[in-house]
């Protein structure tokens, strides 16, 4: 009978080709992973830059809304002022 402790190292020597191959392919899956999620961070910027000037642009626009509604209650005030 063979010594167990070379049958041991028998296999641990036949599974190390099978380990490296993982390990390449696990690193070959982490960089494309890494590659995916920096494309979607990019996206999420351009996102995130696109909601500011859209925020920008509807509290702009409804600022002025404001002063136009503003600016009416003032000339009706005006006008009833006139009529008392």
């Amino acid at each position: 009978m063979a010594d167990p402790e070379n049958l041991v190292l028998e296999h641990l020597r036949a599974i190390r080709g099978s380990i490296e191959q993982l390990e390449r392919r696990v690193g070959q899956l982490e960089a494309r992973v890494d590659s995916r999620f920096e494309h979607v961070e990019e996206r999420l910027d351009g996102i995130d830059t696109r909601m500011t000037g859209l925020t920008h642009a509807v509290m702009a626009g409804f600022g002025a809304l404001v002063h136009r509604l503003d600016d009416h209650w003032r000339r009706i005030a005006r006008i009833e002022a006139e009529r008392a």
